[in-house]
């Protein structure tokens, strides 16, 4: 069977670059609109960006290369979903993380679909920057990770995960001030979300960069946005969000349905 990276045409230790590069390449080479929506086509590239998914993520990558270590290559179609570890979160749930990170802020084409979303990255070039980024994170290169997170920031300032690893990037190369900004940032947009998120994680980093900032970071500290009370379960939360979704999709997909059949009456 093959391995994404076999579907890539890359080795095992090809960097980000190698494979960013690879995927707009291929990706060119048999995208559905080239072909006319051609079948085998449409199905050569959802297993390319699959393969690109599970590949550009430091932390999918490491549990898919975990897996072929122990000699389990899972199938070509199998997302990146499958690997999310929740321990790797940084919302409140792993699908608001993937949500965050493939909606909030991207270039969504008009009309387009959840489906067509979850499968075209080629559209959402700040999905493909923010995964460079946490690549360089992952590798040590903060300063590389801070600069591309800035930009994103700067182009997408409502993306709770560009300001967390903004913040990150910066209390790793010592600019505790920005770093308390960002998370900061981070806690005011979860709670204008619906439902409004706790980020714990997010809050205890905040506490932990103010309380090293002196006396004037704890006292700053005391300000920190407050904490939601709602209290859920993990899975009732997923479900929760991911719920609200698809409602959503199924409402639009519903009111073209019905478009389309008036349409045809009048024909």
């Amino acid at each position: 069977m093959r391995t994404f990276y076999d579907i890539l045409g890359v080795g095992a230790a090809a960097s980000f670059e190698e494979i960013k590069a690879t995927y707009y390449r291929k990706a060119k080479q048999c995208h559905p609109d080239l072909f006319g929506g051609d079948l085998d086509k449409t199905t050569e590239f959802q297993i390319l960006v699959n393969a690109f998914d599970v590949l550009s993520d430091p932390n999918t990558r490491r549990q898919y290369d975990e897996q072929r270590t122990f000699g389990h290559i899972p199938h070509s179609k199998v997302t990146s979903n499958s690997f999310h570890v929740d321990g790797h979160r940084v919302m409140d749930t792993i699908a608001d993380d993937i949500l965050e990170e493939l909606i909030v802020g991207n270039n969504i084409p008009r009309n387009t679909t959840l489906q067509h979303l979850m499968l075209d990255l080629t559209h959402t070039e700040r999905f493909v920057m923010f995964r460079e980024a946490k690549t360089c994170f992952a590798q040590g290169r903060i300063g590389i990770c801070l600069a591309m997170c800035s930009r994103l920031v700067d182009a997408s300032p409502h993306n709770i995960l560009y300001h967390f690893f903004l913040a990150e990037s910066s209390r790793l190369s010592g600019k505790l001030s920005r770093a308390a900004k960002h998370y900061r940032i981070c806690l005011e947009i979860g709670l204008m979300r619906t439902p409004p998120q706790r980020l714990d994680l997010i809050r205890a980093r905040y506490r932990q960069v103010q309380g090293r900032r002196g006396l004037l970071g704890r006292v700053m500290s005391w300000f920190v946005p407050p904490e939601v009370s709602i209290e859920l379960s993990e899975a009732e939360k997923s479900r929760q969000v991911l719920d609200s979704v698809f409602s959503s999709e199924l409402k639009r997909l519903g009111k073209s349905s019905k478009v389309d059949k008036s349409t045809r009456y009048l024909r």
